[in-house]
């Protein structure tokens, strides 16, 4: 890890926006598998209900970045802020990892969660091929962090 993640890290850790937890690579994996269920589910839902289908690709970002955190024994606060802390964590511990496009694109999907949400007329919003792209980036922040997690495990066996 890099000085400058460690150092956002010691942050949030003493700002409270992160907690110790026990790390636990089974969860981690679990999540790993819910994250891709959520990614086909936003396909499938894409014509028919965009608006769950965002917030599907927002939940399968969620749950790639949270595995990585509850491997190394960590989670988010829980309340207001959580997500913007997990998008966070994706920017300053996973910037080696997941590309700087996704990470950039990830923000956008957890604004488009909050308008398919929170937003009026929300299935007015958002088309099949909106859905799609951020499935693509949901895919592709999955199996950095996939790849990451398998990488960890591998040397931690060597």
């Amino acid at each position: 890890m890099t000085d400058p993640a460690q150092a956002w890290l010691a942050e949030a850790l003493a700002t409270r926006d992160l907690e110790r937890v026990p790390a636990s690579m089974p969860a981690s994996g679990a999540r790993i598998g819910e994250a891709r269920k959520h990614v086909r589910s936003a396909r499938f839902l894409a014509a028919d209900d965009p608006a769950l289908a965002i917030a599907a690709c927002h939940d399968a970002i969620r749950k790639a970045v949270t595995a990585h955190m509850v491997a190394a024994g960590l989670r988010p606060r829980s309340g207001e802020g959580a997500h913007r802390i997990m998008l966070a964590y994706a920017r300053h511990v996973l910037g080696n990892v997941v590309a700087a496009d996704d990470l950039t694109e990830a923000e956008g999907i957890r604004r488009d969660r909050a308008l398919a949400e929170y937003g009026d007329y929300p299935s007015g919003q958002f088309s099949a091929d909106h859905v799609n792209v951020a499935a693509d980036v949901g895919e592709r922040i999955i199996n950095a962090v996939a790849s990451e997690l398998a990488r960890r495990g591998r040397s931690t066996r060597s």
